[in-house]
């Protein structure tokens, strides 16, 4: 078996994928059964259809999952650098990808991967929905809501049928009185019926969500980047920047097509005039400028285990009050620096820097780089130390310039001095 095709089957060995799989066979298995005994396949056309109908939707639900699943978002090459080395300026670079991120990519760290027009990670295809994937994971909602409306009402149907059978048999309707329930039979309607509901409703909210996007052309991540674009905005009145223009709402006709009928490499996309292929990316680094601004730097004074529950390095209430996300906790060492960007009572959310020697030896610690981690493990480095260090260097800095000002001069007056010497003993 070859690496690539056991990578593909590692994909379903995850809880979404399975899940899915398996609640769609109990349902399916459930509707064939009912339906049988409800509208016998074969009694009439309408009979023919409505059991046709039942395996297009089955079938189309899981060639569009399993094609959504195995053909993946698409991924920016790892150490991917733009043709034009001026141009990675206007980059942000992923440490983890060791790369730039080209435009509309963003780094996933459950895939632990640059991601092409990233606009989320959905656990039950055990991967992101982006460029490659995003029209097959729309014609997947679609054929799982029309499957679970349709299963659904023959189900209905079927136990209205079956419950009232005594009464249309008293009126002489046995033609009608075809379904028999049984307790088991009866327990997988009441199941495959609540499993219609809830992933119908799923359904309806995510097709609502991703026409949102085809028609603005505008991924989740993007629209809180054009929201952070207008807050930045908003903050500094007194500051001129200028308007940001999000480059690739191209009218709804185009952004389909572009969804629907994808081409071109992921790299470079089509903008509006007076946008370039870097004005987002541009915009993105500000936005980085501005949240490394309002950072805050704190020192390891203890290990930070990188445990969901530290009970036992970090105590009771450490582990009674952790944040209630699935993002990351990193491991931390004693000594190392940690700028902070969102902090809360006992645990606090940042990024490790790498230090000069660990960026020399191109080591890198297992782990996220950036999560939540325990606050008693962290000491803050106050602004008046922060700048005393700047002062000292720049102290440094002035007496490295005075001594190599200092050499000069006395090197230049040696030269003068065996210059005299020599014109001194010439005219003796």
């Amino acid at each position: 078996m070859s690496c690539d095709l056991k990578d593909d089957l590692r994909r379903f060995l995850h809880w979404g994928p399975i899940t899915l799989l398996g609640l769609t066979l109990v349902v399916t298995w459930t509707v064939i059964d009912m339906n049988a005994m409800w509208w016998t396949p074969g009694e009439s056309p309408g009979s023919v259809i409505n059991y046709s109908l039942i395996w297009l939707h089955t079938l189309g639900t899981l060639y569009h999952f399993v094609k959504a699943l195995l053909v993946g978002p698409g991924f920016i090459p790892l150490r991917w650098h733009p043709e034009r080395i001026k141009d990675a300026e206007h980059l942000q670079f992923c440490l983890r990808c060791d790369g730039y991120k080209a435009p509309r990519s963003h780094h996933c760290r459950r895939c632990d991967r640059c991601v092409i027009k990233m606009d989320h990670h959905c656990p039950w295809i055990n991967g992101c929905v982006g460029w490659s994937n995003q029209a097959s994971f729309i014609y997947f909602l679609l054929f799982f809501l029309s499957a679970s409306l349709h299963g659904g009402a023959i189900i209905i149907c079927a136990v209205v049928r079956g419950l009232g059978k005594r009464w249309l048999i008293k009126q002489g309707l046995h033609h009608m009185a075809t379904v028999h329930l049984t307790p088991s039979n009866l327990m997988a309607c009441v199941l495959s019926l609540g499993v219609t509901t809830g992933t119908g409703l799923a359904s309806i909210k995510l097709l609502y969500m991703q026409l949102k996007v085809i028609l603005r052309n505008q991924t989740e991540i993007e629209s809180w980047i054009v929201k952070k674009a207008a807050f930045r905005r908003n903050a500094y009145p007194g500051k001129r920047i200028r308007p940001f223009v999000f480059p690739y709402n191209l009218g709804w006709k185009a952004n389909c097509r572009e969804v629907f009928l994808a081409s071109g490499d992921g790299i470079s996309w089509p903008v509006l005039p007076g946008c370039d292929q870097y004005t987002i990316t541009r915009e993105q680094l500000e936005q980085k400028k501005d949240k490394r601004a309002r950072t805050r730097s704190y020192r390891c004074i203890r290990p930070a285990t990188g445990n969901w529950v530290p009970i036992i390095s970090q105590g009771l209430w450490t582990s009674l009050n952790i944040p209630c996300t699935d993002d990351p906790r990193i491991v931390l060492q004693p000594d190392d620096l940690v700028q902070v960007t969102r902090i809360q009572d006992y645990w606090l959310y940042g990024e490790r820097v790498r230090s000069e020697e660990q960026n020399e030896k191109g080591s890198r610690r297992k782990g996220a780089i950036r999560g939540w981690f325990p606050s008693c493990c962290v000491l803050e480095i106050p602004n008046e130390e922060s700048e005393a260090e700047e002062d000292n260097d720049e102290t440094e800095q002035m007496e490295q310039k005075s001594k190599k000002t200092f050499k000069e001069i006395a090197s230049q007056n040696k030269r003068m001095l065996d210059l005299a010497t020599f014109i001194l003993k010439r005219n003796s």
